[in-house]
């Protein structure tokens, strides 16, 4: 283990819990708000809160049991960037795995009060999340490393949250937040993408057997490629069909989200091994490309 030099505990727990990644948490959560403002229902700030504290705290579990297990199969021993605090030698594994434990059971807690208040629909989308998320990347036999990884993220922290907020505003269903969804669920899995491209040897030495590594590199980056800029294309293609075949697909003014092409088009452009904290940057793209996306869904209730 790489040891260095022990920093204070609160940027401990802030690397082990990667606080750059939580636009996928909190994005479809206001995503699925504004969908919800703009289709004119009130908007319950209690509910949202508790939804919100309910998602971030799976992707913490989510984080967490990721370094754990990672590390537990001999991988991430290399400090990059973005590396949780086990391979620094800043937290031990079980350190690790009991606050996983403490994030899972507060996030099951937002659940099942959601439930009682919201109906049965958020236990179904609860047992959902809490399976893919413990699957993801448990010891044995986990989703990560058997090339499934990318769906599960897309569905566990792209459509679950939005729907589920949705629904949490609402009680009602709408083909809406899933269709909004799909944009922020490409860069969802850009974050993961780009981690995964970057440690493909080091996969490969291990038998992991990511999505990554099945592309390969070239394959890896024509794929980045297609999960940066495809939201564009859908965001355009759906306020289109506002246009052309009914107000209700979501309002003109989310394409305020183009603004972020700039920056989308230089990710492109690079790679993991020049840019090491290629899913860092990701997250970054995740994040201005959602707060546009939500502002101008917002701003259609108005407009």
């Amino acid at each position: 283990m790489n040891k260095q030099s022990i920093p204070p505990t609160i940027k401990i727990w802030l690397t082990a819990l990667r606080l750059f990644s939580y636009t996928a948490s909190l994005i479809p959560v206001l995503l699925g708000l504004a969908i919800a403002a703009y289709l004119d229902f009130p908007i319950k700030w209690g509910l949202f809160v508790l939804t919100l504290i309910g998602v971030i705290s799976f992707q913490v579990a989510a984080n967490l049991l990721n370094d754990c297990f990672d590390y537990k199969r001999g991988l991430d021993r290399i400090v990059v960037p973005t590396s949780g605090a086990i391979v620094r030698g800043w937290l031990t594994e079980r350190q690790v795995f009991s606050a996983a434990m403490v994030a899972l059971t507060i996030g099951i807690a937002c659940g099942i009060t959601l439930t009682i208040l919201c109906g049965w629909m958020i236990l179904a989308l609860g047992l959902a999340g809490t399976f893919l998320t413990l699957g993801y990347t448990r010891s044995g036999i986990c989703f990560k490393y058997h090339a499934m990884g990318d769906i599960v993220i897309f569905i566990t922290f792209g459509m679950l949250p939005v729907f589920g907020t949705f629904w949490v505003q609402t009680q009602t269903f709408s083909i809406l937040p899933l269709l909004w969804s799909i944009p922020m669920c490409f860069y969802t899995v850009g974050i993961l993408h780009a981690n995964n491209w970057r440690d493909l040897s080091t996969d490969k030495k291990a038998n992991c057997k990511t999505l990554a590594g099945a592309l390969g590199s070239t394959g890896s980056q024509r794929y980045y490629r297609t999960l940066i800029l495809s939201p564009y294309i859908i965001t355009v293609a759906l306020a289109s069909a506002s246009i052309l075949l009914t107000n209700t697909y979501a309002p003109l003014t989310a394409v305020l989200s183009l603004l972020s092409l700039p920056l989308a088009i230089k990710l492109t452009k690079t790679t993991p091994m020049e840019t090491p904290d290629l899913d860092g940057k990701t997250a970054q793209l995740h994040l201005a490309f959602g707060i546009l996306l939500t502002i101008g869904i917002f701003a259609g209730k108005f407009i």
